[in-house]
């Protein structure tokens, strides 16, 4: 990746793919990764989709998510962080991760 040549330093790096990531259809991205986990492309339709009440993410599934986020976008959630009520919708997921960004920058 262009990213990893110009910052050699993995800080500086992580910041520079968060901030490219940001930029680049960020909200695209996570709604992917949503909707591959979750089995469904009504996610990408319905941002206010209640995620758990559907069933369509469970605490297995949740782990796959995290763990797909952190391989997409570098950023790690651990279980314990983690607050369901923050992930119930993907607008919320959205939000949620944005805000992880920006405190990781």
């Amino acid at each position: 990746m262009v990213v990893d040549c110009l910052f050699p330093d993995p800080q500086a790096r992580n910041a520079a793919r968060h901030l490219s990531v940001m930029n680049t259809g960020f909200h695209e991205k996570v709604l992917q990764l949503v909707a591959s986990v979750a089995e469904t492309d009504e996610v990408l339709a319905n941002l206010e989709l209640p995620l758990y009440e559907c069933q369509l993410l469970d605490s297995i599934k949740t782990v796959e998510l995290m763990i797909r986020i952190e391989d997409e976008f570098g950023l790690k959630i651990s279980p314990a962080e983690f607050e369901r009520e923050n992930w119930g919708t993907p607008r919320k997921i959205i939000a949620d991760l944005e805000s992880r960004m920006r405190v990781n920058v």
